[in-house]
């Protein structure tokens, strides 16, 4: 398992956590959502045993490689040169892990 960094850059966040802003809590608590996602398990997992690894993934628009460096039940974060690109399970056809 490969901890990653998040935000900044000196919390080790592990695999399955997810870290949100302050405001989240209370803008649910306004709201007060109620909904359904379907879930593939199985590809949620095998992306989780790549946190913090490089990875090529191809999306219904275009092909994208970086640092995995989250993965929550309804989209990834995959970080390019700095950036952090929030990429939704729905818009992912495929990933690769690279060694």
């Amino acid at each position: 398992m490969y901890p990653y960094l998040y935000r900044n850059q000196t919390e080790s966040v592990p695999p399955g956590q997810y870290k949100y802003s302050n405001n989240l809590p209370v803008i649910m608590n306004q709201l007060s959502p109620n909904s359904t996602m379907s879930t593939e398990p199985v590809f949620l997992d095998h992306l989780l045993m790549n946190i913090g690894r490089k990875i090529k993934v191809v999306t219904i628009n275009e092909k994208l490689e970086g640092i995995l460096t989250g993965v929550a039940i309804d989209h990834i974060q995959l970080t390019i040169d700095h950036l952090n690109y929030h990429i939704r399970f729905q818009h992912i056809t495929y990933f690769v892990g690279k060694p």
